[in-house]
Order: structure tokens, then sequence, then C-alpha cells
């Protein structure tokens, strides 16, 4: 048998800080290259997948097993693992709206920087709608979920505790987006993704959850087409309610994937 290298926690943190690094300096190439408009964003999914792609194949090659697949946890996942997945992306916009809105109030957004936000956030054409979806909903996802939860989470949970790969891989992907207001609700988002991933054995229902909580966010303004963003008052309410669905929905998911040989695999 093959002898893996492992990979420790500080070591994967270290791996996503230089991945971080780049993805800092294509955003800049992408804003300077096409502005910071809908065009950046539909340009930004791309560039992180060029850029995450190899970054995960050369981390299964150096800590994954021989097989790829296996390695970056590609796996199939049912029909309704996906359905599951999709569904908490969507009820996930409760708890992590709650937290975003706690932020705000203590730390407020310049007036500036949300309308920039509003301006590339809201398709020129209807075009420009599905190309801006196909980046953020799909490749994006697809991308970030084959690094963090496939490259990163595979040889951490062959290395040590469950725990650690859940809660290294999230802090991760929390880090790796540049704004420090985000970290909170992305750190909850990427807690979930990460059981997905631990309970299923691959990244497709996680892929199914991420595209289903960026597109959610993309169709609000798609639908609602707002002059300006304004902060809202919190309903921890609904924040409460999101969570008891989400908890309910990975114990659903657990029995589902439970029932598939080799969900759990890493």
């Amino acid at each position: 048998m093959t002898r893996t290298t492992e990979l420790s926690a500080a070591l994967a943190l270290g791996w996503s800080m230089l991945l971080t690094l780049g993805l800092v300096t294509s955003g800049i190439v992408v804003g300077v290259l096409c502005g910071s408009g809908n065009l950046a964003i539909v340009v930004a999914g791309p560039a992180e997948l060029l850029l995450l792609a190899p970054a995960a194949l050369l981390l299964a090659r150096i800590y994954g097993v021989p097989d790829r697949r296996r390695a970056l946890a590609l796996a199939p996942a049912s029909a309704l693992e996906l359905l599951i997945g999709a569904a908490l992306g969507v009820i996930l916009h409760f708890p992590a709206g709650y937290l975003s809105e706690l932020v705000e109030r203590r730390f407020p957004t310049p007036r500036a920087v949300l309308d920039a936000q509003l301006h590339a956030l809201t398709p020129s054409s209807a075009l420009m709608a599905v190309l801006m979806l196909l980046s953020v909903a799909a490749i994006v996802p697809f991308a970030e979920e084959l690094f963090f939860r496939g490259a990163l989470f595979t040889p951490l949970l062959r290395s040590g505790p469950t725990f650690v790969a859940v809660w290294t891989t999230s802090i991760a992907f929390a880090f790796a987006h540049q704004e420090p207001r985000n970290w909170a609700p992305l750190l909850l988002v990427a807690l979930v993704l990460a059981e997905l991933r631990q309970l299923g054995g691959s990244i497709w229902s996680g892929v199914a959850l991420h595209g289903a909580f960026n597109a959610a966010t993309l169709l609000i303004v798609y639908v609602e087409r707002p002059t300006e963003i304004k902060p809202q008052a919190g309903a921890w309410q609904l924040a409460l309610l999101g969570g008891g669905l989400t908890v309910g929905g990975l114990w659903l998911f657990s029995r589902v994937a439970g029932r598939r040989p080799g969900a759990s695999s890493s």
C-alpha cells in the first residue's frame, strides 16, 4: 500500500493563506481589467476556478491517495442528497443573514461600498443576469468546494479527528473571503458544508448548498431591484427557525447518506 503524506491543521491553514493571497491578486487583476460592474462578477468565477482547480490537484497529489476522485471527494451523491443540500442553502440565509445584520450594526459598511456592491449585483441585461448566476452559483461553488471540502478536507479527515477537519476547513474558508464583516456568517455556512462533506463523503451536496446559497442572494436582487441597500432589523425568530430547520436538515441528510455504501469514507 502506498503511504500518503499527512496534512496537519496548521499546514492546511498555511496552504489556505497562500491560496487567499492568490485570490486577492486574482481579484485585483479582474478589477483592473473588468472594472467593478457585472463583467467583473462574470469573470471572477472562471478566474477562481483556474486558480483553485490546479491548487486542489496539487494538494491531492501531495496528500491524497492515488485515486484522484477519492482524494477530491468526487464520489456521486444521490438526487435526494443534492435536494437536501440545496434546501439547506436557502434555509441558511435566515441565521446567516441575522449574523450579518448583527455585524453590520456594530461595524456599518460605508454607503459608497454598499452602492458599489448593489451596482455590481444588478444585471444590466438578461444575458448578463444569466452569466452572473452561472459564475456565482455554479462555477464558484464547485471551485471552492473542490479545494476546501475536497483537497483540504480529505487528508485532514484521514490524519486526525473529524472535528479538526471540520473546523480547520471552515475557518480557512471564512478567512479566504477577505471581508471581515462576512467571516461570522460564512463560518456558519462553512460548518454546515463540512458536515455534509463528512456525512456524505462527497463534495456534490455541498456544491448544491453553496450554489443555492449564492443563487438566493443574487435572485433577491434580480427580483426586488432595490435602488439602495438598507440595513434591516434582524429577526431573531427567523434566525432561530432557520437554525432549527438546518439541524433537522442535517439529521435527515445523515439518514439519507447513511443508506449509501461508503458515504462517510475519506
